[in-house]
């Protein structure tokens, strides 16, 4: 996940890896020819120009996508239904070290027989800090990086609101991650794992900085593509655009951009040459609108396909969320509040006349 990045700013600041995953967005020959796709054809990746943000900030929009649920003040705003295991008081109040939580996505997947791994180039949990204090003893995945950027010389401050180094050394900042991330898929290739890394290089406001992880990023995808391209699927996604600074604060285009993240999926082409229906899906789905719900059910529903995912209900709350795997399609006419978006952000629907 690329933290604070919106679709267009990632379109300007990291065009090597825009560009690459562009080269990836067309059906394969075989695919177009009705055969079976072989390992060499690696992935199809699939831009998503509506998925659409649930709030302002970073839990607001990553618990639904981890967990299915809302943030505390998700649910105080929006009568949602939020993660009951999310400690109150946050942060002046932390968990103990023995506080549990069984309602992420790596439950999920570990229950199907999955290693899990989570890292950040920041010294904590990222959102799940507020359900996990540092030293936990019940960590939520089997594996995990962050204590490189605990060193007393790399102030995480710098990292959102300074334009300093963001290095160890002569290391970038970025590069134990990429390298982590490496190595736990290597280490358990042939099985079941799934992995979720946070980049903070685009969580501050001059845009320069996600530049640094441009060409890094396209390397470790083209190498990860030669290795584990027929096996395993890969979302590019961020929670949310920049939501301070000069280009989002009396900038008309701020809210816009804040609204709109990151999205690319990148299957591989042999699964959907095995599943036709799935890369009709993803296809239509493209230019529908759809939330960080909506994602979660879609990490869900890759563990049951092609039967239906088990999901959260939310028949008691107070707002009519629908989450739907973008597996499937998608209403064309499909309204805010069906996908948990606020009407106060949600985006304009002006791509709906033209919806393919």
């Amino acid at each position: 996940m690329l933290d604070s990045v919106s679709s267009e700013r990632f379109a300007s600041g990291m065009p090597l890896t825009r560009a690459l995953l562009e080269s990836w967005a067309t059906p394969s020959a075989a695919a177009a020819a009705g055969q079976a796709a072989t390992q060499s054809d690696g992935w199809r990746a699939f831009r998503y120009e509506r998925f659409a943000v649930v709030g302002s900030n970073s839990p607001r929009n990553q618990f639904p996508l981890l967990s299915g649920y809302g943030s505390l003040e998700y649910a105080r705003d929006h009568g949602g239904l939020a993660l009951d295991c999310i400690v109150p008081g946050f942060p002046d109040t932390r968990a103990p070290t023995n506080h549990s939580c069984h309602r992420w996505v790596f439950d999920s997947y570990r229950e199907a027989g999955y290693t899990t791994m989570f890292g950040t180039n920041m010294c904590d949990w990222g959102v799940m800090e507020e359900v996990y204090p540092f030293d936990t003893a019940a960590a939520p995945t089997d594996h995990h990086l962050m204590q490189p950027w605990c060193h007393v010389d790399y102030d995480v401050d710098k990292l959102y609101f300074r334009p300093v180094s963001r290095c160890f050394g002569p290391v970038p900042a970025h590069e134990p991650l990429l390298t982590y991330e490496s190595q736990f898929l290597a280490a358990y290739e042939g099985a079941r794992r799934l992995s979720w890394t946070v980049y903070l290089e685009g969580h501050e406001p001059s845009f320069r900085v996600m530049g640094s992880l441009d060409a890094a990023l396209a390397a470790h995808l083209l190498a990860l593509r030669a290795r584990h391209g027929h096996d395993t699927a890969i979302f590019l996604v961020s929670d949310h655009g920049i939501h301070y600074g000069t280009f989002y604060d009396g900038s008309p285009s701020g809210p816009r951009e804040h609204a709109t993240p990151l999205l690319y999926a990148l299957l591989p082409r042999r699964t959907l040459a095995a599943w036709p229906q799935l890369e009709g899906a993803l296809s239509a789905n493209r230019r529908r609108l759809f939330s960080p719900f909506d994602l979660h059910a879609t990490l869900l529903h890759l563990l049951s396909y092609p039967h239906p995912p088990r999901l959260p209900d939310w028949s008691t709350a107070a707002i009519p969320l629908r989450a739907k795997s973008i597996l499937q399609p998608l209403p064309r006419d499909r309204e805010c509040e069906d996908a948990g978006i606020p009407a106060s952000i949600c985006p304009c629907l002006q791509h709906a006349s033209t919806d393919t």
